[in-house]
């Protein structure tokens, strides 16, 4: 019983040194470069305090990243149960592929689906450009027409939902 607590345990924290790893790089990259120059030339407090207060914007920034962790989780959990039902299809993890903190999520549970390794890196990267495609297009519409436009032209929909080209 103590072995499954511990590898239980065990699994939580390679899941949040592996959902955390952009948050911990932003905030452990700039202070460890502060702290350096703090050892090596210690009078020298107007480097190192002005390194330490260039690394405030990526701290914040890393909190957000870390902000991120229960959503992170709930998406391998419901996954997780997916996979065990016989319902997980690889293109549920498409919304997870927007952004270098998201894609750690989709490769864990393309891994924990059986799709690991390069199979599963090619296919967060086509996510990723679907994704990227998908968020570079402008929107303009009212109630009764909406107007698409990305890098494959411009697309029509009526209020009944059909696109034309």
């Amino acid at each position: 019983m103590a072995s499954k607590g511990l590898r239980r345990a065990l699994e939580w924290a390679r899941l949040w040194l592996s959902y955390q790893r952009y948050a911990i790089a932003l905030v452990g990259v700039p202070l460890a470069g502060a702290l350096v120059v703090a050892w090596m030339w210690p009078s020298a407090w107007w480097i190192w305090g002005g390194l330490t207060l260039a690394s405030v914007p990526s701290t914040r920034w890393a909190l957000e990243i870390g902000r991120r962790w229960p959503r992170k989780v709930r998406a391998t959990w419901l996954a997780d149960r997916r996979i065990a039902a016989g319902r997980f299809r690889p293109v549920m993890v498409r919304r997870w592929c927007g952004d270098p903190c998201s894609r750690v999520v989709a490769r864990e549970i393309l891994r924990r689906a059986g799709v690991a390794g390069v199979a599963g890196r090619r296919q967060v990267a086509a996510y990723g450009r679907l994704e990227a495609a998908r968020t570079r297009a402008l929107v303009l519409g009212n109630a009764a027409v909406t107007y698409v436009v990305d890098g494959d032209g411009v697309q029509r929909f009526d209020r009944g939902g059909e696109g034309s080209r």
